[in-house]
């Protein structure tokens, strides 16, 4: 792991992701770049610059280049944050009227191995709204995703679980969730969920996620479920064992059915208070 991307907004819940990238940072010996997606009303791309007045144009011109003075002097106050203290940091910013689509592409643009961002995490509509911009980078983000709801901590994914049907689909996204493990020293949790519209026989199910755990060492705690629902039944073995981290595999869909699993959705990512690693299906090879 060489690169992680850690996006701001200069918000308190930002930090969460900057200081769990430094942990990991500190594991791998990873870049860290933090960026800063400017954001501008759409009102401002509303016109065809060619035809825009002089004005206008110039009005424009100058605000953006206030923006981008300011999150300038911000992301170098940043770099001198003390979780930082001796790593490898860049800083960049951008103004933009879409800041999920800046930050997919800047994650694309340097090639970073994983985006890992804080959120504003879940308990009410005003938390929700604020976390929008997390769940569009994961729904949008070719590139693994760590989403962190809470202060980290140090020892920070010690416990994760990996939620799964461990379908073929899975063999192919396991293998980076297993490296972030070794990375972390984690004790990883194979998790099947079952629901009462999707029943599956305990036999079947745990032959299944055995012969899926002996394709990769073994070592893991395997666990099957009842919930009434796949997310509940997640979210709810997470707090009973404590876990640090679920990581869950995506197709990378749009709308509310897009993780491999087809009817996880993004709800996990709003409602979990423990960060989630979500890692798109289509760019991991088997």
């Amino acid at each position: 792991m060489k690169k992680l991307l850690v996006p701001t907004d200069f918000s308190e819940p930002s930090y969460y992701g900057l200081d769990a990238a430094a942990e990991i940072a500190r594991k791998t010996g990873a870049q860290i770049h933090i960026f800063n997606a400017c954001e501008v009303s759409d009102f401002y791309y509303a016109a065809d610059p060619l035809v825009m007045s002089p004005p206008a144009s110039i009005m424009i011109e100058g605000i953006n280049d206030q923006l981008q003075k300011t999150s300038n002097s911000k992301l170098n106050l940043l770099k001198k944050r003390a979780s930082l203290k001796g790593l490898k940091v860049s800083v960049s910013n951008q103004v933009t009227a879409n800041v999920h689509n800046a930050i997919t592409a800047y994650a694309e643009t340097i090639n970073a191995d994983m985006i890992v961002m804080g959120s504003h995490g879940a308990g009410n509509l005003k938390e929700i709204i604020l976390g929008s911009t997390a769940e569009r980078v994961v729904r949008f983000a070719v590139k693994p995703v760590i989403v962190i709801p809470v202060k980290p901590s140090k020892g920070l994914f010690r416990k994760i679980i990996f939620a799964s049907d461990f379908s073929e689909e899975a063999y192919r996204i396991f293998p980076f969730v297993k490296e972030f493990g070794k990375i972390n020293s984690s004790e990883i949790h194979l998790l099947k969920i079952n629901t009462m519209d999707q029943f599956s026989r305990t036999i079947d199910d745990r032959r299944k996620i055995n012969d899926f755990s002996r394709k990769y060492g073994g070592k893991y705690v395997v666990s099957l479920y009842n919930d009434y629902m796949k997310e509940e039944g997640i979210l709810n073995y997470a707090n009973e064992v404590k876990a640090d981290l679920i990581a869950i595999g995506t197709h990378g869909k749009r709308g509310l059915r897009r993780f491999f699993s087809e009817d996880v959705s993004e709800g996990i990512v709003r409602l979990s208070h423990i960060p989630i690693l979500i890692v798109n299906l289509k760019k991991q090879r088997k």
